[in-house]
């Protein structure tokens, strides 16, 4: 005991007296500490012939050895790592980030080791319990030696350059030769983001056990009930059995397509996740969805003195021209901003903003929306005090590079054109993105600058990917041990984006024609239907459609894979059959993200000839108590003919209203056709020729249903109506429950590279050794728009302020450093932030994670100083000059 004492002393003498040498000392001592530590424990179970004994003997006598073996393999990092730094203040790179996930790893087996020194004597030691811990880190360390052989070599090729990226000649295949396999099941296991802060771990956990229980009902089949109960049971299985969690998130990676990343991360876009921002999120005035319809634009160039105009292209590639979604939030509402010109009587409103913050979400170019990021856009728009402009861009694989690209830089021009249509005056704009959004943003920049029109004010970019090649680099290999973005995932979405297949080039193409048709129909039957108006307008675009539901090769009558055509001669009722088959949203918004909006998508095309703006009317336009994300009020839809020459636009008012996303486009159909029987009856008429034809004429209404106007302010407010809010406020929640519970049950088609889902099933719970240089097998373009780090010096020159923000466990941490350090050698201003401990994608953690929502106000801060203006309130009617 005497001898135990003294050990334990030396451990905690070693770790204080640690504090006052170089962190590289340090960590060496805690190297020393744990191989202490484990000597006693090895002397100690010597003498255990049980079977736990002899396991817990070995799992200590393999973990001194593996610890040996990485200590020379770190004094060689050690000596090297700073020559790749961004600049000595700012000490960063995938090289260093390798040492800290060791040092995690050393740190916790260290805490590990004492305790079982320390209650290894005890009766209600659970040996069983500890010996599969111990053996878990062994396993980790042996992983973590091998990935430093990986760095070293990495540093062979990267010697005479000093970049973090090596060569073309290098790939990824060449580098996992030469070193072994890497042991992925260890980092999914038990040691479950070890390496990260203390409030991520659980978040962790409780994403990757929802990702294997999530994929045991994709894979699988039977109703929504035998999901239910199969998803409750195994994600408790996953949860108990850490290894079998590890097997099952490892062989989903390397198994699956890019369908289920979509799938598991649009969980986040269901109907009840769509509603949690109004409740713990900051309260914010303004929440629209707008939607910019396909207009030629003109901008002044910036390049000359002379009035010289260009033409801004309009976004068709994959699929031809279609609406842009983007969501519009503030804190205020502000003079000029859109949807609030018919209540300004009722509202407060504050002068225009001097800035606007143009974003654009991340998601892997595949998934999520500005509404899966509402939650800490919200808390941005409050404390900068600027509105945000947040781009639902088009999302792969349905619309690969360069399609998002296009629509974020067009929606950009928009912003530049119509900038008091958003609050503001556009003295300063900000790009801010994160992950693929910061991609775009970064594109966006390059081609403004290439065409000589104004260029953002500042760009913004956390934890941003610039160079989508698969060329290795220290950090890339974090992806092999991180719970966010599993390295078969990262691999399957850049592919998805960056190279598209023949069969989705050709799908693409598909549905290009069917959109034009529907289109085409629409502009005939109102030219043709003058007199009549909009009746016979919607039936030549009801007609359109339910022509379209086969397939453009198919004849009518005929499956081709498609929806069957269910009329049968002489029966009108079976027009409706065949509007209520066709899934209108799949033809609507097909280049959309999944937050898109059928109505308003379909006012949008209809009013581009109209010269109208659609304005849903607000619950909250008053300035009053009442909240409209705290009500569910019903709403009033109006047209309204601001008689602008600039844009036509659909505004959707979303504080209390979510839009549809794609998992449940089926339900969203259905309701949609409901609407649109429940508004015109099915009618004929005589033409010219004397031949009866079918027609759409509207329900006769009485007068007061057509003039009622609903008033939402505090005094329409009635014991009647709040029962009534009560009410549909309960039926909501319910709904928005039903069809979350609708989404994550639902069957998916298995798409696999061949085999049987039987076949499936077993890899995904196989165990299975499969180096990770099989997902490169494809080539990536080398763009400059695509990947920004090919850009040229000369647009890199005329590049604006930037502050970069990234964390030591990103992936894309050396992007974001080999970057930083282009436009510092090109005398750029720009900065770069690196946090600790926390995962790529942090910011959606901001409300959950204390150390998150550190990261996202040093955000707000950076992008304060891009904006450099007051971020204060001050009452409207006292406003000073230059206030914002």
């Amino acid at each position: 005991m005497d001898q135990q004492q003294q050990q334990q002393q030396g451990v905690e003498t070693a770790s204080d007296s640690g504090s006052g040498n170089s962190p590289e000392q340090h960590n060496l001592m805690l190297f020393d500490s744990l191989i202490e530590l484990c000597r006693n424990n090895v002397s100690f179970f010597e003498g255990d012939d049980t079977e736990t004994g002899l396991r817990l003997h070995g799992a200590f006598v393999g973990l001194i050895d593996h610890i040996e073996m990485a200590k020379p393999l770190v004094r060689t990092v050690q000596g090297f790592m700073h020559e790749y730094d961004f600049d000595p203040s700012v000490p960063g790179n995938g090289f260093r980030s390798f040492l800290d996930v060791v040092e995690c790893c050393v740190k916790t087996a260290l805490k590990l080791a004492r305790y079982v020194m320390e209650n290894r004597s005890a009766i209600l030691f659970r040996k069983a319990v500890y010996v599969k811990e111990v053996e878990a880190y062994n396993h980790l360390m042996a992983s973590l030696c091998t990935c430093l052989e990986h760095a070293q070599t990495l540093r062979e090729w990267t010697r005479d350059s000093g970049d973090l990226f090596p060569d073309e000649s290098r790939s990824v295949e060449e580098l996992f030769a030469k070193g072994g396999i890497i042991n992925q099941y260890c980092f999914y296991g038990r040691c479950l983001g070890f390496q990260f802060c203390e409030s991520i771990k659980p978040i962790l956990k409780f994403i990757a056990i929802g990702m294997a229980g999530f994929s045991e009902g994709y894979y699988s089949d039977g109703g929504r009930i035998s999901k239910a109960t199969s998803l409750m049971y195994t994600s408790t299985k996953y949860m108990l059995d850490p290894e079998l969690r590890a097997r099952r998130i490892v062989n989903i990676s390397q198994n699956s397509n890019v369908d289920f990343c979509k799938a598991f991360w649009f969980l986040a876009e269901s109907e009840l996740m769509h509603s949690l921002p109004s409740f713990i999120g900051f309260k914010v005035k303004v929440n629209r969805v707008i939607t910019i319809p396909p207009e030629p634009i003109q901008l002044k160039s910036s390049a000359t003195g002379d009035a010289v105009f260009v033409d801004i292209p309009i976004p068709k590639s994959h699929g031809g021209a279609a609406p842009i979604k983007a969501r519009l939030i503030s804190a205020v509402k502000r003079k000029g901003m859109i949807g609030e010109r018919s209540n300004s009587q009722r509202s407060t409103i504050y002068p225009a903003s001097r800035g606007l913050l143009f974003h654009c979400h991340g998601g892997g170019f595949v998934a999520q929306s500005s509404k899966s990021h509402e939650t800490y856009l919200r808390e941005w728009a409050v404390s900068l005090n600027v509105p945000i402009l947040s781009i639902d861009y088009s999302l792969a694989p349905e619309a690969p590079f360069p399609r998002a690209l296009e629509e974020v830089f067009y929606a950009y021009c928009w912003a530049l054109r119509n900038c008091e249509l958003l609050g503001t005056t556009g003295e300063k704009i900000i790009l801010a993105g994160d992950s693929a959004g910061a991609n775009l943003n970064l594109g966006c920049a390059m081609k403004a600058i290439e065409l000589g029109i104004r260029r953002p004010d500042g760009i913004f970019l956390a934890y941003c990917p610039v160079l989508i090649s698969f060329v290795p680099s220290p950090a890339r290999m974090l992806c092999l041990m991180d719970p966010l973005l599993p390295f078969g995932f990262m691999m399957r979405c850049l592919k998805a984006y960056a190279c598209p297949s023949r069969e989705v080039l050709e799908e693409n193409r598909k549905r290009h024609e069917q959109r034009q048709a529907i289109v085409n129909a629409g502009l005939q039957g109102r030219n043709n239907n003058v007199e009549d108006g909009d009746p016979s307008t919607a039936a030549v675009s009801a007609l359109a459609i339910m022509n379209l539901s086969n397939d453009g090769n198919e004849q009518p009558g005929t499956n081709g894979n498609k929806t069957p055509d269910r009329s049968d001669s002489g029966d009108d009722n079976s027009m409706w059959e065949q509007l209520n088959s066709v899934n209108t949203v799949q033809l609507q918004t097909q280049h959309l993200s999944p937050v898109s909006d059928t109505a308003s998508d379909t006012l949008a095309l209809q009013c581009q000839s109209a010269g109208n703006t659609i304005d849903i009317i607000s619950p909250d336009e008053s300035n009053t108590v009442t909240s409209l994300e705290e009500d569910s009020q019903p709403i009033t839809l109006q047209q309204v003919n601001l008689n602008t020459e600039r844009s036509n636009v659909t505004v959707v008012d979303d504080l209390d209203m979510d839009m549809p996303s794609d998992i449940s486009s089926e339900q969203n159909t259905n309701q949609y056709v409901a609407d649109f029987i429940e508004r015109y009856v099915l009618d004929t008429t005589t033409n010219a020729a004397g031949e009866i034809e079918p027609i759409l004429r509207p329900v006769s209404r009485s007068q007061s249903e057509e003039n009622i106007v609903l008033d939402i302010g505090r005094e329409a407010i009635s014991v009647q109506n709040l029962q009534e809010r009560v009410t549909t406020a309960a039926s909501n929640f319910v709904s928005k429950v039903s069809n979350t519970f609708t989404s994550i049950t639902a069957s998916k088609p298995i798409a696999t590279g061949g085999g049987s889902q039987t076949e499936l099933q077993s890899n995904l719970d196989a165990l299975i050794a499969r180096s990770p240089s099989d997902e490169f097998i494809f080539h990536v373009p080398k763009d400059s728009h695509l990947s920004p780090y090919w850009a040229s010096d000369d647009v890199l020159s005329q590049f604006p302020p930037t502050k970069i923000l990234t964390v030591v466990l990103d992936p894309c941490l050396d992007d974001c450093v080999m970057f930083a350090k282009r436009l510092k050698a090109l005398n750029r201003p720009v900065s770069l932030d690196i946090l600790p401990g926390l995962p790529h994608g942090f910011l959606n953690f901001a409300t959950i994670s204390k150390e998150a929502h550190e990261g996202s106000k040093l955000c707000v801060q950076r992008i304060s100083e891009l904006l450099d203006i007051p971020t204060t309130l001050d009452d409207p009617g006292t406003t000073k000059p230059g206030c914002c």
